[in-house]
């Protein structure tokens, strides 16, 4: 039963058309290279990094116990 996704995949993979080397046109050949971006500019678009959760996990954590401990102690 293992052995069906890989030969799925691979059937799947065979019926794929492959490109044809040196298939592109004249205006593909003599386009320009895309302008590279300074890397101060593409990380001016990255978003702050969050800060670590940790802190507010453990703060979570302890209140979920104590409202644990809260419970039973009402149940007994």
């Amino acid at each position: 039963m293992r052995l069906a996704p890989c030969l799925l995949a691979a059937a799947l993979a065979g019926c794929t058309p492959l490109p044809k080397v040196g298939a592109e046109d004249a205006a593909m050949r003599q386009a320009s290279y895309p302008p590279l971006l300074p890397l101060e500019a593409i990380l001016a678009r990255v978003p702050p990094a969050t800060p670590d959760p940790a802190a507010a996990l453990a703060a979570r954590a302890a209140a979920l116990r104590a409202r644990a401990t809260a419970l039973a102690a009402t149940e007994s």
